[in-house]
């Protein structure tokens, strides 16, 4: 700013140094008592005054919904289609053939099965599939 030819430069107001500071004297602009008018105060960013905050009360809001890992089912008849008798069927190679989309897999008794596969450990079954795979001589490794 210049006031007469000369750069004149405005103080900046200094808070808490008294009233002569012109800003905020004895309670420097924090307000009188309380949490937030004491030193060392330093809340959290989603601290919101002692209330329920947003995001502990968000599963109560109308339309939330978690996000559930999908499990992709497979019947006998697909493994019957696209697999040999005798072959090993993994995660890896169900994905390969486009059969599965999801990291989760369950099989399900669904038809007859003729053929006896190797699966991986990460592959799930029913109860009653499970039964069906060990007559047929299948395996879970």
């Amino acid at each position: 700013m210049l006031i007469r030819g000369k750069i004149v430069t405005k103080r900046k107001k200094i808070i808490g140094r008294g009233y002569g500071s012109g800003k905020g004297g004895h309670t420097a602009s924090r307000g009188t008592k309380g949490q937030g008018s004491r030193t060392g105060y330093n809340p959290s960013p989603f601290f919101e005054g002692g209330q329920n905050p947003v995001i502990k009360s968000m599963p109560y809001l109308r339309g939330f919904k978690r996000k559930k890992r999908p499990i992709s089912i497979l019947k006998f008849s697909d493994l019957e289609k696209h697999f040999n008798d005798g072959d090993k069927i993994d995660l890896a190679i169900l994905k390969e053939k486009k059969l599965i989309k999801s990291d989760k897999v369950k099989i399900l008794n669904n038809g007859k099965i003729s053929k006896s596969f190797i699966f991986g450990d990460e592959i799930k079954f029913s109860s009653s599939a499970f039964k069906e795979i060990e007559k047929i001589k299948g395996k879970k490794e």
